[in-house]
């Protein structure tokens, strides 16, 4: 029998039972994928989250990320939980008030990780690969009626957009618009298969709070994933939409933005995202946040156990 020890964090929070929990695998070299995707669905959190060795002399560890139904290419609030892990138990050489960078292999690339402290906690901070946008290329009003949304909700500065990745961001004129959706998840996994949409992202600025700059929610049911609480790996790319679409101004070259997210779900978190730009151009585009451990305990695996009864 196989002993995995795991860890369930909060992430993109330091509060309890709040932000979106993640589930961590550190010593996940023994495992099988199929034995990762076991894991990840029995833990049936948004994401599980494995860390690795690396046989590459470029990058420092590996990480893979399993949704209850699939692994996914990138996570963010799980690589924030990963890293709070690893900072906990001082793994790859991580020290109190040491501030360490680190190259992280994953499918979709490798990602550069800071591990920061603020008052001896960690915070980690990490670059995303810089999305494209391209309009939207179903119907708006069967997209709209998938959400539960009529189309006059929509803001009139911008129309939904897809990224390359496949996500899709659909801007809203208000906080109440974002709060009373009502969506219809068998609807959008058509639209998921029609377009190859991976998530859902919607989005306003309506935050009726200086210091956030917009909340979001996220749905992703064809990744097993209906409303994802906090989602760094959308909140991110916000900042480009924000300035693909012209809504930023060109001469300034940092932005720190701060993103709410998971309210609706009774797990508000919070996601910091900085960006640097020139003429035009993302230099670097990352986010940040903290996270809380609130489980940890052993996962008993049985050799050889069959897939069906």
């Amino acid at each position: 029998m196989q002993n995995v020890q795991i860890k369930q964090v909060d992430a993109f929070t330091r509060k309890p039972f709040t932000g979106n929990p993640a589930a961590v695998v550190v010593d996940a070299d023994g495992l099988s994928s199929t034995e990762m995707q076991k894991i990840a669905r029995e833990m049936n959190v948004s994401e599980t989250v494995f860390v690795l060795n690396t046989d590459s002399e470029e990058t420092d560890l590996r990480l893979r990320w399993f949704t209850p139904s699939q692994e996914v290419d990138l996570c963010g609030h799980a690589t924030i939980a990963a890293f709070h892990v690893l900072a906990e138990e001082g793994a790859f050489g991580l020290e109190v008030e040491e501030p360490q960078s680190f190259i992280v292999e994953t499918r979709s690339g490798n990602l550069v990780v800071d591990v920061e402290w603020r008052e001896f906690q960690p915070y980690i901070k990490f670059s995303l690969p810089i999305p494209e946008f391209f309009p939207y290329p179903g119907d708006i009003a069967v997209l709209c009626g998938a959400l539960g949304l009529s189309e006059i909700e929509l803001s009139l500065k911008v129309k939904p957009q897809i990224t390359g990745s496949g996500y899709c961001y659909i801007p809203l004129k208000t906080y109440d618009s974002l709060k009373t959706l009502d969506p219809n998840i068998s609807l959008l996994r058509k639209i998921n298969e029609q377009h190859d949409i991976v998530g859902f992202a919607l989005v306003t600025d309506d935050t009726g709070n200086k210091n956030v700059d917009w909340h979001m929610r996220f749905f992703a049911p064809s990744l097993g994933v209906l409303e994802d609480p906090v989602t760094g790996s959308a909140n991110g790319p916000m900042a480009a939409f924000l300035l693909h679409n012209g809504f930023i101004d060109k001469s300034q070259q940092v932005f720190t933005f701060r993103a709410e997210q998971g309210r609706f779900v009774s797990r508000p978190g919070t996601v910091t995202v900085y960006m640097q730009q020139r003429e035009g151009i993302i230099e670097e585009l990352q986010i940040a946040g903290q996270a809380v451990t609130v489980m940890t305990g052993n996962l008993f695996m049985t050799a050889n156990q069959p897939d069906h009864f």
